[in-house]
């Protein structure tokens, strides 16, 4: 799985994405409809041994609704 590169204003304009069939498949009861997201930072992940990017995920429009923190590929269909 190739990871998309963001730049650093690119990553922080992103705001709605998609759960990955990888992660539905790793994790159930993840929302099938576009969630929101917040760049948090960027971090190395052990697991594909790469710096990914991490964001905060909602699951309405506040953020009081936080899914979770999770890696970028979980996450695919970024949009602005």
């Amino acid at each position: 799985m190739t990871i998309q590169a963001f730049t650093q204003d690119q990553v922080r304009a992103l705001r709605t994405a998609r759960f990955s069939e990888r992660a539905h498949a790793i994790q159930s009861g993840l929302p099938t409809e576009r969630v929101r997201i917040k760049f948090f930072t960027g971090a190395f992940n052990a697991f594909f041994r790469r710096n990914e990017c991490l964001f905060n995920v909602y699951a309405g429009d506040d953020d009081t609704t936080l899914i979770g923190t999770y890696y970028q590929n979980a996450l695919t269909e970024f949009r602005e």
